[in-house]
């Protein structure tokens, strides 16, 4: 589980959300779940340079339906 830092803030859109919750313990249960969520949202998968790539390095080849016959 992913902790928030000091510059985490939450989206307007779930204070929003929270203001209409009353019960304190629902509240703070949905708090928890979105902060979760914004903070997994915004993890970036790490991808493979394009020149490293397996099959990077093939040729283009005319296929038969373009081919001169």
């Amino acid at each position: 589980m992913l902790k928030p830092n000091k510059t985490f803030k939450l989206s307007k859109t779930t204070k929003r959300m929270l203001c209409s919750i009353v019960n304190t313990e629902q509240r703070n249960q949905y708090k928890r779940m979105m902060i979760d969520a914004e903070l997994c949202a915004a993890i970036v998968p790490k991808t493979v340079k394009k020149e490293s790539r397996p099959g990077s390095n093939y040729t283009t080849t005319s296929t038969s339906a373009t081919a001169a016959e």
